[in-house]
């Protein structure tokens, strides 16, 4: 599978990104021959359609994006597919879950009253749609059309203005639960990952890196977490996966 991150970063001149430090984003516009694919990044998105129509789904669900949608895809493996002949563009902002647990951590004091119940296991939850949020999305896309690449740390405060906004607004409970329950702790939920992820074609190595992990230390801590050995794991799922179908 692809690495759409690392892609992106690869193809600086072919797709238009800005970043800073982990952070990254971008405006994607999808081929007119695209039909149907699946990748995969270690870091989460923010997307916000600004034209045409796609699906994203995951082995489970499908969520559909029309223009003027906002979703928040958490870090893993998701496919996307192309409702119709419209061009779909969209801008993707990327950020690690380090970066969110700091952010949160530092703006504890004005975070709305979390309950960490609401947060579920969904690949993707909605961001609610204001009038700010597409002022701040419209504040972007002229940075498209400069020459230059703008300075580090303005990159950086259009990232903050996002999750600002998006914690500010109580309509976002349950993504603000989410940032919140990542500050907890600085260990990634490795069976939380797997679970979500294990269907799809990525190498153990590639499933590391998505627990942020060294592949020695994803081995493990799988075992101590599943009493097997993650290979042999994977099989079974995607046998069990197999005879469902």
């Amino acid at each position: 599978m692809l690495n759409f991150y690392d892609f992106v970063k690869k193809h600086p001149v072919e797709i238009r990104q800005f970043s800073c430090k982990d952070l990254l984003f971008l405006i994607n516009e999808c081929p007119p021959d695209f039909i149907k694919g699946e990748d995969w990044s270690e870091h989460n998105v923010f997307l916000y359609v600004t034209s045409g129509r796609h699906d994203l789904y995951s082995r489970g669900r499908t969520w559909h994006l029309d223009t003027g949608s906002a979703v928040f895809v958490k870090k893993g493996a998701l496919g996307i597919k192309k409702v119709d002949e419209d061009s779909f563009c969209a801008l993707m902002f990327y950020v690690p879950d380090e970066y969110i647990r700091s952010f949160i951590r530092e703006n504890n004091p004005v975070l709305p009253p979390v309950d960490l119940s609401i947060v579920s296991n969904d690949k993707i939850l909605p961001v609610q749609t204001t009038a700010i949020m597409t002022a701040f999305y419209e504040s972007v896309l002229p940075y498209f059309s400069l020459t230059t690449q703008p300075p580090e740390n303005l990159i950086e405060l259009k990232f903050r203005e996002l999750l600002l906004n998006i914690i500010s607004n109580k309509d976002n409970k349950e993504l603000t639960a989410f940032f919140y329950r990542l500050t907890l702790t600085n260990v990634d939920d490795l069976k939380e990952i797997m679970e979500c992820n294990c269907l799809y074609n990525l190498q153990l190595n590639e499933y590391a890196r998505l627990c942020h992990r060294s592949l020695s230390s994803f081995k493990r801590d799988f075992q101590r977490a599943y009493g097997i050995a993650p290979g042999r794991w994977l099989l079974e799922k995607r046998l069990e996966a197999a005879a469902r179908l």
